[in-house]
């Protein structure tokens, strides 16, 4: 479902499309109106641990891409590399070709890899407490975690817990997943579940059921680099409004020289900062480009959705309403204002709510979010920044706002 964003809920390529992020787009004509209100920076939340070696065969979780013979293309293990966590919180070694999802927030961190046909994916899961949970507890956690975000997928499944040599818990669970050519394939996963110290972590693989023992000795090797370092500080991330100053106020948002940035499908193009960070969550059928500036304390959200409906203005606020409330509806002091109609037929909603910085810093954020209908594509633009700068960065952000433009004749890849 469009506009689909939803916290603990993971959204993986293809059939790995387990549930979060469903944004909606913008069009081919760029805004024009000016933004009157700035919007505060998004914020997801994960959950986390550690594994060993599994011992068991896992069960299917979603695939996406096919051969043309109705197998699913077999997942594609580049060569390993290891990742460590700006936190120092953990490392694993990943393929160099797997694509990174972080939907991590303050309090948890949330990473994704999703290999290049969408078949496979590794799922790290972190979040602090102090409590010292049992094996019992634990299983508990993880169970509900699995229950809650894979619990209404076909021939949903999962097996008694394993104990394993290092001290985690590990649960092979399933379930049947479609491909877009209506493919099914059982889904299998292996979740780990462990606590090191305060910290409390999952980590997941998940691949074809078909292609398990094909895959295992590699994902074994990939399970067994995870390492967590107790004594790390959980932070860093992706979450807009981390950045402070010695005084206690958000550091100014840093725009650099804009620059073009033209989507490879040429759906779109927009001028962005040269300084800024993109994370790229796109899966088939949609593009999900999220720009971070140096600071973290603003973003560009770009989200083009391919939609054959064709809709009215009321149902195109109605759709951009609920990504708003799905979104960040729980956040402390959540708003949104009345629609506003521009004159390149998009239409804009001013929303914010409070974001609490690293050192507990509250800052209210803005954004501006313009939604449009350009032939087959639905879109999404927003500008997220600190209320507190919206105007002095308004000229700025206009600039890059009114470079927006969507080709209605390129295809969503």
């Amino acid at each position: 479902m469009f506009f689909a964003h939803r916290y603990w809920f993971v959204a993986l390529v293809g059939l790995l499309i387990v549930a979060l992020t469903a944004c909606g787009g913008g069009g081919n004509a760029a805004p024009t109106a000016t933004p009157t209100q700035a919007a505060a920076a998004p914020t997801r939340t994960p959950r986390p641990t550690r594994p060993p070696e599994p011992t068991a065969t896992p069960r299917p979780s979603p695939t996406a891409a096919s051969t043309q013979s109705g197998q699913l293309a077999l997942v594609d293990i580049g060569p390993l590399e290891t990742y460590r966590h700006a936190s120092g919180v953990f490392r694993i070694d990943v393929p160099n070709n797997w694509t990174l999802q972080d939907s991590s927030s303050p309090d948890e961190l949330l990473l994704i890899w999703t290999d290049p046909t969408g078949n496979g994916a590794i799922l790290v899961n972190i979040f602090e407490d102090s409590r010292s949970f049992t094996d019992s507890q634990l299983v508990n956690l993880l169970n509900t975690f699995l229950e809650d975000r894979f619990g209404n997928q076909p021939d949903f499944f999962y097996e008694d817990p394993r104990p394993q040599s290092d001290g985690s818990q590990l649960v092979v669970w399933s379930y049947t997943a479609t491909a877009d050519n209506n493919i099914q394939a059982t889904l299998l996963g292996n979740s780990f579940v462990e606590q090191r110290g305060n910290k409390v972590s999952i980590l997941t693989t998940l691949v074809p059921d078909e292609q398990f023992e094909t895959l295992r000795s590699q994902t074994d090797k990939i399970i067994n680099t995870y390492v967590i370092d107790p004594s790390a500080a959980l932070g860093g991330g992706t979450t807009i409004g981390g950045g402070t100053t010695s005084g206690g106020g958000l550091a100014p948002v840093e725009i650099g020289q804009l620059r073009t940035y033209s989507h490879p499908s040429g759906v779109f193009s927009i001028d962005l900062p040269v300084n800024w960070t993109l994370t790229d969550n796109s899966r088939p059928g949609e593009l999900i480009m999220v720009w971070t500036d140096p600071t973290n304390n603003a973003a560009i959200i770009v989200d083009v959705l391919a939609d054959n409906t064709q809709y009215s203005d009321d149902q195109l606020v109605d759709k951009l309403i609920a990504y708003l409330e799905n979104s960040f509806g729980n956040q402390p002091d959540f708003f949104y204002e009345d629609y506003r109609l521009q004159n390149d037929g998009s239409i804009l909603i001013v929303w914010g709510y409070t974001s609490t910085a690293s050192n507990n810093v509250q800052a209210s954020m803005l954004g501006n979010s313009f939604i449009e209908q350009r032939g087959n594509k639905v879109a999404v633009l927003t500008t997220l920044v600190p209320e507190e700068q919206f105007d002095a960065l308004l000229d700025k952000t206009n600039a890059i706002i009114n470079t927006y433009r969507i080709n209605p004749d390129a295809r969503v890849p």
